[in-house]
């Protein structure tokens, strides 16, 4: 029903895509061949509709939709239809800010506490630090992006004046402008500052600043007669089920509705260096600062490729193309260009499908298939400098903190050095020169290591990892063992002792609570595990914005855990000088690996965590 699934896949193509793998088979040679190629995958993937807009030679050179816009209806999509383009509203935005740049109104610099000394947030570094009016637009304050319970907050007419401050609380997790971490919050924030200095609301001065004079007659930032009868359905799977439309208070972020071809003019407004039809929007100087990233430690260390101001990088085998993706109530999409080639692209699609990117994959080669094969010099790196790059990566930028702990057991990435060079998971990397490295299949470097301390931090385009010390490394594998092992006997021992206690068989061999209670303690870890596994995997968002029976399971399971470790070890404590070592084994191992995992869950802050808050 909402958009919780699409806003975190957009992030996830967002972080990915520039490191991901273009298909295989050989670029389309012709129009007519990308075409066909792109009808048959969105029919495979049963891809409802889907809008496409090509641009070359600095052209539209073609448009077409793609099935239907209405399934009940048999609608088909056309170049008229109107799409949700979700985040790529930041791109819009951050034009809006550097507008005002230009006109010497605002400073990129600029403190937040000057700008909006009615916000209240929380920035432990501010007086060293402060948060400024960048740090908003290349998501580096360090702030949490929007959790469950924003997802629901729907109005058409609140003020951004009013919508600010319900997409709080705002605290910085490090300092800010040091690291990248996806917040759709920031620009929220940036555009309640354009109405401020402009004295206009924010959806007008777009109009009249830049949608209007570009003549994107279909951009409205919210639901609109103009455009009701052309906006299409969204669904939320191949059952042709359909998702809602909600009217999202972060407008600035990401509720931007526009056809495929109108929104084409932003790639060829930034194909022409921030002119368009002979009119002059913003500077070439501003344009290259949108795509050039500056404010992070991995920007600073030579990482000049990811995510600018509202503006991303996806790196061809060839070409370095820009832009943004975008994804909500079941809608997604994605423009590109690639500055000095006079190429781009557009698609928008009803359903958010991992298809709809692989056919961007496909689009991007068929535009680069004529550029001039990229060159890449090797820099050679000495193997002891190569040792202190290898290990285990954890990600310590979540978009959320209360996600960090699916990161920090699912989220492993490896650097191994192999025959004088770097694999990063088991893919081949070249080194260019201060430590900033490349796939052998891509235009520009995408990982820069940097030491800190004792440690080293890995800089992606879109977030940081570090390097896991060994000790903790080892201590970790150590303490998932004892827990597997734990799991392993207690469910084994369980076969044994439950039919044992129905046959009154253990009142002489230390009693039901020594084995009960052991079980129970890991049995709630279990009922944790299930939980998240069904919280993340198909619950809706109302289910984890809402109190709701899932949200109070996973609230009443994070509590019992070390509520019934502690019991469980206590009972091993007491002692059962009867019982056989089996039985105290197995107590004493499941209390202690119950405990362990509790604590886990308590360093993360989920012992009793409440989803909707």
């Amino acid at each position: 029903m909402r958009i919780l699934i699409a806003a975190l896949a957009a992030v996830l193509f967002c972080a990915i895509v520039g490191a991901a793998d273009a298909p295989d088979t050989k670029p389309a040679n012709s129009l007519e061949e990308l075409d066909k190629r792109l009808a048959d995958t969105f029919t495979k993937a049963k891809v409802p509709g889907v809008s496409v807009t090509i641009i070359e030679g600095g052209q539209i050179v073609f448009t077409k939709g793609y099935g239907y816009a209405d399934l009940k209806t048999k609608k088909p999509v056309t170049p008229e239809t109107v799409f949700r383009a979700g985040s790529i509203s930041k791109s819009i935005t951050a034009i809006a800010i550097m507008m005002l740049v230009e006109e010497g109104k605002l400073s990129l610099d600029a403190k937040l506490a000057d700008l909006m000394p009615e916000l209240k947030y929380d920035n432990p570094w501010e007086k060293t630090d402060p948060i400024r009016l960048v740090h908003l637009i290349e998501h580096t304050t360090g702030f949490d992006d929007t959790t469950f319970h924003h997802y629901l907050l729907e109005a058409k007419d609140v003020p951004l004046s009013e919508a600010v401050n319900q997409y709080g609380p705002y605290k910085s997790r490090w300092k800010p402008g040091t690291m990248t971490s996806y917040c759709n919050a920031g620009p929220v924030i940036a555009g309640r500052i354009i109405e401020k200095v402009s004295g206009q609301r924010f959806q007008d001065f777009i109009d009249t600043r830049l949608t209007g004079p570009l003549a994107m007659e279909s951009a409205f930032w919210t639901r609109e007669p103009q455009i009701t009868g052309r906006l299409s359905k969204s669904y939320k799977d191949t059952e042709g089920n359909e998702e809602a439309f909600v009217e999202i208070l972060a407008r600035p972020s990401g509720s931007l509705n526009v056809t495929s071809k109108d929104l084409a003019k932003l790639p060829l407004l930034m194909l022409g260096r921030g002119t368009l039809d002979g009119r002059t929007y913003i500077s070439t100087a501003s344009v290259e600062r949108i795509e050039r990233p500056e404010s992070n430690d991995g920007a600073r260390a030579g990482l000049k490729y990811g995510y600018g101001l509202g503006n991303m990088v996806y790196a061809g085998k060839k070409g370095i193309f820009h832009g943004h993706d975008g994804g909500i109530d079941g809608f997604v999409s994605k423009y590109e260009y690639a500055p000095g080639q006079a190429a781009g692209f557009v698609v928008m699609a009803n359903r958010g499908a991992s298809e709809v990117f692989s056919a961007a994959d496909e689009i991007r080669g068929y535009l680069e298939r004529n550029f001039a094969e990229a060159k890449t010099v090797a820099v050679p790196l000495a193997s002891a400098e190569l040792e202190k790059i290898a290990g285990f990566y954890q990600s310590i930028t979540p978009r959320q903190q209360k996600l960090a702990i699916l990161e920090s057991i699912f989220g492993w990435q490896t650097a191994r050095a192999k025959d004088g060079e770097l694999e990063f998971n088991n893919t081949k990397r070249t080194h260019v020169g201060g430590n900033l490295f490349q796939k052998t299949d891509k235009a520009v470097p995408n990982i820069v290591f940097v030491p800190k301390g004792d440690g080293v931090l890995m800089f992606t385009p879109t977030g940081a990892d570090r390097k896991v010390p060994l000790p903790e490394l080892i201590g970790k594998a150590a303490l998932a063992a004892v827990y597997l092992l734990a799991l392993a006997l207690s469910a084994l021992y369980m076969l044994i002792w439950i039919p044992s206690a129905f046959m009154g068989r253990l009142a002489e061999r230390g009693g039901v609570t020594l084995r009960l209670l052991p079980w129970l303690a890991m049995l709630s870890t279990v009922a944790v595990t299930a939980i998240v596994a069904v919280a993340f995997s198909g619950a809706s968002i109302d289910q984890l914005g809402r109190p709701s029976p899932l949200g109070w399971a996973l609230y009443g399971a994070t509590l019992a855990a070390p509520a019934l470790g502690a019991l469980a070890l206590l009972r091993a404590i007491m002692g059962a000088p009867d019982a056989n070592i089996l039985a105290r084994g197995n107590a004493w191992l499941s209390g202690v690996a119950a405990l362990a995992f509790a604590g886990y869950l308590w360093s993360y802050g989920w012992v009793g965590m409440k989803l909707w808050e």
